[in-house]
């Protein structure tokens, strides 16, 4: 145990006056044991969410809030700053409109409500506090499914009380300045991938419908994966798959021929055609895939996603 964080006083925080549509605490998430069949969860917009702890000067795996499609109605009993990112819920602190991407200062029962995104799917709520959540293989990330981590392993729910504690690694006087482009957030996406192991699995049609056409995000989408719809492929031949691993990003091509790409809440083994992969540079756009947002596919080689990763890393 380390005593010193043991003595670090911890507080009711935040009461949760409503939740919204799916409202979880996450972190990074737990990497490292897929092997194990433990999905990494964590946040489904890692970019998002990372500029959220970052503006606060935390570590960018600390324990943030992380909203979908309509936001929380939250109250604070004690005071500290707080950052939002990622799609636009009109955030308003005690009815006044605040900006993304800055950190703003709330006192003992100023309110903070966020309401529905028009484009883009998720927000993050970081706080200059540390979140105190229920950890399993150390992380506090929400896994809905097996009721790991977060709060009781749910989303937050009216009357949920959030405790955090002091981050003695928060300056008041010190922020990071964002000043790269903010992301709009758009109904139709254009993804880069990857073929994937079993790409030529699918007839010629298909192969070259899936480069061609646009797909539609269907409304039976979660953080496990999204679900495409607009036009079904098909396979050369119907053949038995051994499951094989798969990763957030994977796309499979189910019975069916409708595509899902697999988020950050997926297993971790697949029985159906891993037909491609999205990009590293695309992953956090993953995480703001909206029902009926229009979805396209661009072709890299290897060697190509390869450069576009190392250029976004500057």
């Amino acid at each position: 145990m380390n005593l010193k964080a043991s003595l670090i006083p911890t507080r009711m925080s935040i009461e949760v006056l409503s939740s919204g549509l799916q409202t979880t605490i996450q972190d990074f998430g737990r990497i490292g044991w897929s092997h194990l069949g433990v999905p990494e969860s964590g946040p489904a917009d890692k970019y998002s969410f990372s500029l959220a702890n970052r503006l606060l000067n935390k570590d960018i795996s600390a324990a943030a809030i992380e909203c979908t499609l309509s936001g929380p109605h939250l109250k604070f009993l004690k005071p500290m700053a707080l950052a939002i990112t990622g799609a636009d819920m009109n955030p308003l602190i005690n009815n006044q409109r605040i900006e993304l991407n800055k950190v703003h200062a709330v006192n003992s029962e100023d309110t903070l409500v966020l309401s529905n995104c028009l484009t883009g799917c998720r927000s993050y709520i970081a706080l200059s506090e540390d979140i105190i959540a229920n950890k399993f293989l150390g992380s506090t990330s929400t896994y809905i499914p097996a009721k790991l981590g977060g709060i009781n392993g749910s989303p937050l729910e009216k009357g949920i009380i959030i405790k955090t504690k002091e981050n003695k690694n928060y300056k008041k006087d010190i922020s990071y300045n964002y000043s790269e482009p903010v992301r709009h957030f758009s109904n139709e996406w254009e993804l880069k991938v990857i073929k994937g192991p079993e790409f030529e699995f699918l007839d010629q049609k298909s192969q070259e419908i899936i480069f061609s056409k646009k797909f539609i995000v269907s409304s039976e989408s979660n953080r496990m994966g999204s679900r495409l719809k607009g036009f079904e492929l098909n396979l050369k031949k119907q053949r038995e798959l051994v499951s094989c691993p798969v990763s957030i990003g994977t796309i499979q091509c189910p019975d069916g021929g409708l595509p899902i790409i697999l988020g950050c809440d997926s297993q971790t083994l697949g029985g159906y055609p891993r037909i491609l992969q999205v990009a590293l540079t695309d992953m956090s756009s993953l995480g703001q895939l909206r029902p009926n947002d229009g979805i396209t596919f661009s072709k890299l080689s290897i060697d190509q996603a390869r450069k576009e990763f190392i250029k976004e890393l500057g």
